[in-house]
């Protein structure tokens, strides 16, 4: 399901999106989908990394992996 949202941006900021999507052949939305998606994802592994310096990371081992497969 998609929900719309309105946002502000800054006039160079639009300009550019407008041609990011006609030099890709992609609509300004998909453009902009794709862009926070990949910001979030980028945004996880950074807060993964840090968890796992500070030591707060549940990590397991491969063969408590296998395990919990059956293998």
């Amino acid at each position: 399901m998609t929900k719309k949202i309105t946002i502000t941006l800054e006039e160079n900021l639009i300009d550019e999106l407008a041609a990011m999507a006609l030099n890709s052949g992609k609509k300004k939305t998909q453009v902009i989908r794709e862009a926070l998606q990949e910001y979030l994802d980028i945004n996880d592994v950074t807060q993964t990394v840090q968890e796992y310096k500070m030591g707060t990371l549940k990590t397991i081992t491969h063969d408590d992996v296998r395990a919990s497969l059956g293998l």
